[in-house]
């Protein structure tokens, strides 16, 4: 019975077939990494560049606050142009212990304290601006 209520696979694979390749293609798998190194004297750290995930040192108490922007692209039906257009990324931050954080403030906005001493990931969504030109920007205190 529950069969009856099932998308058969054939029928799955036609629909798919007519959407656009960006629909379901994978600009999620590229994965640039680039290290967050602050010179001892500076607070904030500021990265311009196509870079999907941010890598760096914080220490236990560290109040961290990330502002991201990027490039994103739409489709605009009316006129079959693509739009390009500057908007805020989803800040989310991965760390010691299983830490995860996206708890967005606002708009491209995300502020933790860290848990713990070590490193920590910093990323974004939506994955569709991975590959994009973007302005990240992380101050520790």
């Amino acid at each position: 019975m529950r069969a009856a209520h099932c998308l058969p696979v054939m029928a799955l694979a036609e629909l798919l077939a007519g959407w656009p390749a960006g629909a379901y293609a994978g600009a999620c798998k590229v994965d640039v990494k680039v290290r967050i190194e602050m010179a001892p004297d500076e607070r904030c750290w500021t990265y311009r560049g196509a870079a999907t995930t941010f890598i760096g040192a914080f220490s236990y108490g560290q109040r961290i606050a990330i502002q991201m922007i990027g490039e994103a692209s739409d489709y605009d039906p009316r006129t079959g142009r693509t739009v390009t257009s500057w908007r805020p990324r989803d800040p989310n931050v991965e760390g010691p212990g299983g830490f995860f954080s996206g708890a967005a403030e606002a708009p491209g906005s995300l502020t933790f304290t860290a848990p713990a001493s070590g490193t920590y990931r910093v990323s974004f969504a939506p994955c569709a601006m991975w590959g994009a030109p973007g302005v990240v920007k992380i101050c520790a205190r």
